[in-house]
This record gives structure tokens, sequence and C-alpha cells, in this order.
């Protein structure tokens, strides 16, 4: 804002015959003149700039000076002989100035204004990007996502699978050390199998095409009443080139709102519903070109030979994992919403209130009744 108000007084004022006592220091010595305005002091400071509030009255006609903390100041109205001049008419000043405080307004107002940005950064924005010119829907309704790839990708990801063999060898030997442990494991690797959440690679397919190999290991939650093991893979595990699968992604942006305001919200109403999605991160279906950057080495017994496996839905371990469920719970919503069904309109706007930024796809633009991907039989939950 280059003004914060027009010039005061609007021209300048003649003084002549003031009769100011010479022993009164003036706050502004040269107040009579039209200037620009350097400062506006807010009003909760007001009475402290007048801590003895002496007045003087300099005539019946004349402004008051009023002593403050800046010295004295001379406020008031004068009379209209006091600021004739022989210059252009008062109006036409009067309109210049107006102009002015119009425009000083408005850039008030526009500061003022309490505007919702989304501040993603470059990569973020491309990530939500690539999440809305790709995201489709099988003929069952399960959404298929693509894993976003910085710009290097292919220079940043190097070989993997010699460390994941490392680290698989390790692993299956703390099991064989931990027979209740290595029950439960294995139950988690069938049940993954079973779901259609993995998928083993054909021998002459382990080579074809750059891939990802992530080890993989237990994180046990003694509290859990579902789930006691769970199976985490690590997509933080350094390749070749000194890089990870993670370091080659992007992690998408934060789509919830923060937590204070989710705790707010939650205090906002009488009734709280709570509710808990099973297997969130394994509903979303990952596009079978991106599949075999989710590869694992695995098998059930050691007297059996190791064989490579893709995991076919979003996986825990990759950062971006979260970006990509609670990104497709938006777009879901979204989709879902109608007019005539206020409850799914509601969770819509519950889901999407905390980047009103971000604009969405409509559901025709990428809802497929007929695709050719080969993941039409996958069982979740």
């Amino acid at each position: 804002m280059d003004k914060v108000t027009a010039d005061l007084p609007a021209q300048n004022v003649n003084t002549a015959g003031w009769m100011i006592p010479k022993d009164v220091f003036l706050a502004d010595p040269s107040f009579n003149k039209c200037q620009p305005i350097d400062l506006v002091i807010g009003a909760k400071h007001f009475y402290a700039l007048f801590p003895t509030a002496a007045r003087m009255q300099l005539q019946n006609d004349l402004p008051l000076l009023i002593d403050s903390v800046f010295g004295w100041i001379v406020a008031g109205s004068a009379t209209e002989d006091s600021y004739k001049r022989n210059t252009a008419p008062t109006r036409n000043v009067v309109a210049v100035s107006m102009i002015t405080l119009e425009e000083s307004l408005e850039q008030f107002w526009k500061m003022e204004d309490l505007t919702t940005k989304d501040n993603f950064s470059v990569e973020e924005r491309h990530c939500e990007s690539l999440y809305q010119t790709t995201v489709a829907r099988n003929h069952k309704g399960r959404y298929i996502v693509r894993l976003p790839r910085k710009p290097d990708f292919d220079v940043l990801l190097g070989k993997s699978k010699a460390n994941a063999l490392r680290r698989f060898t390790y692993l299956e030997a703390r099991l064989e050390r931990n027979f209740n442990l290595k029950f439960e494991y294995h139950q988690f690797m069938k049940e993954y199998l079973s779901l259609g959440h993995m998928q083993l690679v054909e021998p002459n397919d382990d080579s074809c095409c750059k891939a990802y190999y992530s080890p993989h290991h237990p994180v046990v939650k003694e509290s859990s009443t579902s789930t006691r093991v769970r199976v985490v893979f690590d997509g933080s595990a350094k390749t070749s080139s000194g890089y990870s699968l993670n370091d080659a992604l992007c992690v998408g942006p934060v789509v919830q709102d923060d937590l204070l305001t989710i705790i707010l919200r939650f205090r906002s109403y009488p009734i709280a519903l709570v509710g808990d999605v099973e297997k969130m991160y394994r509903q979303v279906l990952v596009h079978p070109i991106d599949a075999p950057f989710q590869r694992i080495l695995w098998r059930f017994s050691p007297d059996n030979p190791i064989q490579t496996y893709e995991l076919r839905t979003v996986t825990y371990g990759l950062a971006l994992s979260s970006f990509l469920a609670t990104r497709t719970l938006r777009q879901q919503a979204n989709d879902e919403a109608t007019a005539e069904s206020p409850p799914t309109n509601a969770a819509r706007k519950m889901l999407t209130r905390g980047k009103p930024g971000i604009a969405t796809v409509p559901a025709a633009n990428h809802t497929t009744s007929k695709t050719t991907w080969p993941i039409d039989d996958i069982e979740l939950c």
C-alpha cells in the first residue's frame, strides 16, 4: 500500500493570525501543510497518547491545542477563510483526494480479507494434478491410482534386489527363532495373497523391466485387537544409487484438515460418529504400470525357492501412501455426492474442507465402466 489514507489536510491552511503561543511545542510544526500520512495508530493506543489531556483554546472559530506524548496536537475544524487560496476550486481537490482514499480503502480491505490458499509447492501441485488426470475406477468401483514420480525418477532409482535379498535372509532367520512371530507373519502374507493384494511374478518377467524390490519386516502392536503383527514394506531402503523409492517419488500434499481443526469440529456437535476404514490403504489399487516398483521377495518355507511378488494395492511403507488413500476418500465423496444424497454430500464437504482451493475432476471424466486392466478379480477386505 503506497498510502494509508489521503493527504491531510486536503489543502494548505493559512494560520496567519492564529496566535499560537511561542512556548508551545507542536507535535507537527507543519500541521497546516497538505502532506501524506506516515502512520495510522490503532484505537487501543489512543488514550495512552494523552496522559494529561490538557487543552488550549485558540479562538472560537479555530481548532484546539491538545497536549500529547508527541507534543501539542492541533485538532478540530477551522473557518472557511482559513483555507481559501487562489488555487483550483476546492471541489477539484476533494475529488482527487477521494479517489486516493477509495483506492487506499480497497487495498486495506484486500489485506484484511481472509482468503484460503492451498500453499502447495510445485511438487505437491504436480502430484495433485497427476492424481486428477490419471485416477480411474474399474467396473467394481475400485479406484486405480498412479505413483507420482519425480522428474529424475530413472536417475535416482538404482538396483535394489541384492539388498532386498540380504534383508530377507535376515528376516527368515529371525522368524525361524520365534515360532509365534513366524506363524502370525505367515498368516498375514497368506491373507495378502488370498485377497489378491499381491501376485506372483513369473520368472521370465522378473528382470524384464526396471523395478524396485522392497524389504519388509514385522511391526508388533500388542494392544491391537485385530492384527497384532503387521508387515511393513520398507520404501526407504537405499538402492545402488544411494536413493530409495521414497526419494524418487513425490510425497504429495496433506489434503485433510489439521488435528486442531478436526478436534474443534468434533466438539461442535452434540453427537459424533467415528468410523474405521478396514485395510484403508489396501482398498486402493495401484496401476499395473507402477506394480514393478512394489516388488518383494518371499517364500513360505526355507525349502522352497525365493520368489518375487508384486503388491497390487497402495501399501504401508511408501511416503505417498497417506496422500493416495486420503485423496481417494475425497475423490469418492466427490464422485458419489448428488443433490438427492445429502449424507454423501455432507461427507464430501467434510473431506474437502481442508483445501478448498484445489479443484476436483467430475466423475464422468475419470470413471471407467469398461477397463482392460487385469485387476478386476481383486477382493478387498
